[in-house]
């Protein structure tokens, strides 16, 4: 359900440079409201279609130029060996690695030239220093735990609304797992709400499920099968089920529709 992020990151670097706070995690650093960062989303596609202008005098691996306005700023895309282990594809490829303002009225002072210098020393040529960091990386991994979280509750809502509209059990893919829940009454007329995973061995993966229900503590939930909803599992299934009490289940239908 979460796509890949393919857009172009500004790395720490950049982000001084253009002077920009870091903002919470919930808001990717490639979605900043930033002419630079806004114009560097392009440069992918110019790429591929090719015409985006390379700066040849960092020869040590492929830059792009970036212009708007009187702002400069240098991007690349990252090679197999330069990411971190256990990335999406395609994710984390592309980088703004530093930005600058051009200076027509003193070519020494201009961006690409201060950048030329900066990475040269005698004949030899090293953007290493404009690469991400750890730093970089961190942000970029704390960013899609948080939007993995948001996509994961949205999901859990509106699979609950589904089975409250409809009365049978909802279904859905997330990340190659399936996930499904169920709302029962009871011949008291009690509701009960199960929560039901397939493939997915990490308990820690599933608490996290349960708690994207609102209104639900941890001590609600009970594993089945039990006496609260008599459920049986089938092969490979874990379910936790729990009394829905009336104002969770109104909640959880006001906030996916208000989605």
């Amino acid at each position: 359900m979460t796509q890949v992020p393919v857009g172009v990151r500004p790395t720490k670097r950049c982000l001084a440079d253009l002077g920009l706070s870091v903002p919470d995690l919930g808001h990717p650093l490639e979605e900043l409201d930033n002419p630079v960062v806004a114009a560097a989303q392009a440069v992918p596609h110019q790429r591929d279609a090719g015409g985006a202008r390379r700066i040849l005098a960092l020869c040590d691996r492929v830059w792009f130029k970036v212009k708007t306005a009187d702002q400069r700023a240098v991007v690349t895309r990252l090679h197999d060996d330069d990411l971190p282990d256990g990335l999406p594809r395609d994710a984390g490829r592309w980088w703004i690695g530093a930005a600058g303002r051009r200076q027509a009225d003193s070519p020494q002072r201009d961006f690409y030239e201060s950048i030329k210098r900066e990475c040269t020393d005698g004949k030899t040529v090293s953007t290493a220093r404009l690469l991400p960091a750890d730093w970089d990386w961190k942000r970029f991994t704390a960013e899609q735990a948080v939007a993995w979280r948001r996509e994961m509750k949205k999901m859990v809502l509106r699979l609950i609304s589904m089975s409250l509209t409809t009365g049978k059990l909802a279904v859905a893919e997330f990340r190659h797992h399936r996930v499904k829940a169920l709302v029962r009454l009871d011949e008291d007329h009690e509701a009960y709400l199960a929560i039901i995973a397939e493939g997915i061995p990490d308990p820690a993966i599933f608490a996290l499920l349960l708690d994207c229900v609102p209104g639900v503590t941890p001590d609600d939930w009970q594993p089945e099968p039990s006496p609260l909803a008599e459920t049986e599992s089938a092969p490979g299934e874990i379910i936790w089920s729990t009394l829905l009490r009336s104002e969770v289940a109104s909640a959880i239908l006001d906030l996916d529709t208000a989605r």
